[in-house]
């Protein structure tokens, strides 16, 4: 029988033995040893082929050959009795018992709500304070008594609907700056 050091000998060109050569063309295990260490070679070598020929099946088909067979056969005599599973817990409800369409219109729904959460919340933000305020004064803001009368305007000086609009504009502007500024950080 040829041994590892014979058949490396045989790849290198050291030794010409032709009983050693019949071994190795009559065994598949030497065969398959002098294929690898003439790949070794070639790979020290550099002289390795565009496409290497691998061929698996034949190990995919021993493996599978050496698998052990299983067979189910289900009849109603010899089904065993249910034990008592008093100790076994199981969910009442819960994602896995969901169909998947449901859990999607429930993500879908979710997802509508916190949008709507953040309109209804960057409306109210974006309001001007003079329009909020308090239900009810019981002490004047000026320190003073406050002049009651149904005509009565107050000290501050309305803003023209032109220049609240730029205003707007301009922290809208300002706040699609800051999110793609954050876009570009997170990218990197």
């Amino acid at each position: 029988m040829a041994n590892k050091e014979q058949i490396s000998a045989l790849v290198d060109g050291e030794i010409q033995d032709r009983v050693l050569l019949e071994d190795v063309a009559g065994n598949r295990e030497l065969a398959d040893a002098f294929g690898r260490y003439h790949l070794y070679g070639d790979a020290m070598r550099n002289e390795l082929p565009a496409q290497l020929p691998f061929d698996l099946s034949d190990s995919i088909a021993a493996a599978l050959d050496k698998e052990p067979v299983l067979t189910v056969t289900r009849d109603s005599s010899s089904a065993p009795e249910r034990k008592n599973d008093s100790n076994v817990v199981r969910p009442a409800f819960g994602l896995g018992r969901l169909k998947p369409m449901f859990r999607h219109a429930g993500q879908f729904a979710i997802a509508a709500s916190v949008s709507a959460a953040v309109i209804f919340g960057v409306q109210q933000y974006s309001q001007p304070e003079a329009t909020q305020s308090p239900v009810l004064h019981t002490l004047p803001m000026s320190g003073g008594a406050a002049p009651v009368s149904l005509n009565y305007q107050s000290e501050k000086p309305s803003r023209s609907s032109e220049q609240q609009r730029l205003e707007q504009e301009q922290r809208i502007n300002a706040l699609l700056m800051d999110h793609e500024l954050q876009q570009r950080l997170r990218q990197h």
